[in-house]
């Protein structure tokens, strides 16, 4: 039962850290099922609700909602009944065996990504309503007013254009809307957009919009958003790929094609210092944002000359950054940092070690920036002015 246990723990660390995940939702007037992303600000894990111990409780924009793990050979603590009676909105998620999981992207794909490992035991609901379905290709046009900046009234409710906790409503808005709301993302106008969001990539045309559209919502939620946040943030593959999917109407036939426009974005991300590789997988790479939002080059960090971890640094970095070393490791870590560095690139050391540690690449940098062990890049790329989109 061990392995039974230590996959729980597992999947309770990547809820935490993660705070997302896709669930379904039927889609009003339809009998298909839509998969909605649902993000907490706050999580806890093996907490009691009501005096029945749950899961994982996460504090959402539309209430608390609780996360049951389900494993096969593992016994549940609480009734699927007793847990629809508390009338808390309750998602099940069914893992595999802990013999059919490969490693944490395997775990990641399960938890966050997937859908038809999911149940609703009390189902949630939102302040905006039932999904509605896709309009058709011939009604994609522009509410009447979106050209001015005027919202049309059945949109007055929403409380920004930026707060989009599912994308299927991003999904059906005109095209002066989405482009209203990329604007406000980037924080500028389109005609002063960096040659970033203009790249011209194979099977652009996929997701059916001017390639500067899909790109500038993936540069204004991965690389801009940067600048906000106090670690140094990640870009998943899979991540970018599912939040594209969920943007834009993409024709079953031409799913592949998105896959690979997705792919070579990122990749030319790399090569205009935007992004730097941490995990070099064909099927799911992941990429490091420069820290606040800045550009480097694509050495991304470099170590600093003679740097020195000290046992209390280590003690109170490793806590700030939301590591764990085991007491085997304090010593190898001291002795790596005695007016020495490791001879590996830090990005390669980093991924090392997050996995040695079983934490998030993200952190264990941003650990390596703090101690100073670390420092980070070179001037951004220039931006240049491009034609209007519409």
């Amino acid at each position: 039962m061990a392995a039974h246990y230590a996959l729980r723990a597992a999947a309770q660390h990547v809820l935490m850290e993660s705070r997302f995940a896709k669930v379904p939702a039927l889609v009003e007037g339809t009998n298909r099922i839509h998969s909605l992303l649902v993000q907490w600000t706050d999580g806890i894990a093996d907490i009691e609700v009501a005096h029945l111990p749950v899961d994982f409780l996460a504090e959402t924009t539309d209430g608390q909602v609780i996360i049951e793990l389900v494993i096969p050979g593992l016994p549940r603590a609480v009734s699927r009944e007793r847990l629809e009676r508390l009338k808390v909105p309750t998602l099940e998620i069914v893992l595999p065996d802990p013999t059919r999981v490969r490693g944490w992207a395997d775990l990641r794909q399960h938890l966050l990504h997937g859908i038809d490992n999911k149940s609703w035991i009390f189902p949630l609901t939102r302040d905006q309503g039932p999904v509605q379905a896709l309009p058709k290709e011939d009604e994609w046009h522009a509410p009447p007013g979106a050209a001015q900046g005027i919202r049309p009234d059945n949109l007055s409710a929403w409380t920004s254009p930026l707060a989009f906790a599912d994308n299927a409503f991003y999904r059906q808005m005109g095209r002066a809307e989405q482009l209203e709301v990329l604007q406000e993302q980037m924080g500028k106008r389109v005609s002063r957009w960096p040659d970033a969001v203009n790249i011209e990539v194979r099977g652009e045309g996929a997701f059916g919009v001017d390639r500067r559209v899909w790109q500038a919502d993936v540069y204004g939620r991965w690389v801009l958003s940067a600048a906000a946040s106090a670690t140094v943030p990640e870009v998943a593959f899979a991540d970018v790929y599912d939040y594209l999917l969920e943007r834009y109407y993409v024709e079953e036939r031409e799913e592949p094609h998105a896959w690979i426009a997705a792919f070579y974005y990122l990749q030319a991300l790399v090569e205009y210092a935007v992004l730097v590789p941490l995990v070099e997988d064909i099927d799911e790479p992941s990429y490091v944002v420069a820290r606040g939002g800045s550009q480097r080059t694509a050495y991304g960090l470099v170590w600093n000359a003679k740097p020195t971890l000290s046992a209390s640094q280590l003690r109170f970095l490793s806590v700030q950054a939301g590591l764990h070393i085991p007491i085997d490791m304090v010593g190898e870590l001291l002795d790596s940092f005695d007016e020495c560095h490791p001879a590996v690139p830090v990005l390669d050391y980093a991924a090392v070690l997050s996995r040695r540690l079983h934490a998030l690449p993200r952190s264990v940098i941003a650990f390596l920036l703090d101690a100073g062990l670390a420092s980070e890049g070179l001037p951004p790329v220039t931006p240049t002015t491009q034609q209007n989109l519409f």
